[in-house]
């Protein structure tokens, strides 16, 4: 693919209309580039914000979501909610940024899966506000598999972001398989919880 690639680009360099075009509208091929240039930055921070505004909201939802005798119970309810807008909001920014359908579609699902987990927390059904918590949790890590890359040759920050993005899977399926009825199941939440703290940052730092 490579030495295609490399073949076509050879010939597109070498023709005499490439040059002329060049000789005459140097102007034109400098805007081109620039403005290539502008977009792929603007891809870059768009991608970079979104995914710091993610790992900062998973990090509020996992202080929201650990037993605390600091925090009062709506104060605890509280940072789950605003943790999980944060996380809604920067897999929504991220999902702007990304080339790939795929990808983006995996972030609209997290979001998603995050907006139903606040439906969720606000609502006033017991049994249908757990079962929305679980849906919820259940399309995140449905999204956050559709971003996991496992074709092709990975650069080490591609890699490094690929495992960041295992780690927060690992974490949401704790969640998932949290009973938050039992205080062992609190307890699992937690650790759910902070191990996506842990992928979503790693994620982060990854993003280039």
């Amino acid at each position: 693919m490579t030495d295609f690639n490399s073949s076509n680009n050879s010939r597109k360099q070498n023709n005499p209309f490439n040059k002329w075009d060049n000789l005459v509208f140097p102007k034109r091929r400098e805007n081109q580039n620039s403005s290539s240039n502008n977009n792929e930055s603007d891809s870059n921070i768009t991608a970079i914000a979104g995914n710091w505004i993610e790992a900062i909201g998973t990090i509020i939802t996992a202080i929201g979501s650990t037993p605390s005798t600091i925090f009062t119970q709506q104060t605890l309810t509280d940072f789950n909610i605003i943790g999980n807008i944060l996380e809604a909001g920067g897999t929504a920014i991220a999902a702007e940024s990304e080339d790939s359908l795929l990808n983006s579609v995996g972030d609209q699902l997290q979001a998603i899966g995050n907006l139903a987990v606040v439906a969720g927390i606000l609502g006033n059904n017991e049994q249908s506000s757990q079962l929305l918590e679980m849906q919820g949790n259940l399309l995140q890590v449905v999204g956050i598999g559709v971003t996991i890359n496992t074709q092709g040759q990975q650069t080490l920050l591609q890699t490094i972001s690929n495992t960041g993005n295992i780690i927060q899977l690992i974490g949401t399926v704790i969640q998932v398989f949290a009973n938050t009825d039992t205080q062992e199941g609190i307890e699992m939440n937690a650790i759910g919880a902070w191990i996506q703290v842990v992928g979503a940052v790693i994620t982060a730092l990854a993003t280039e």
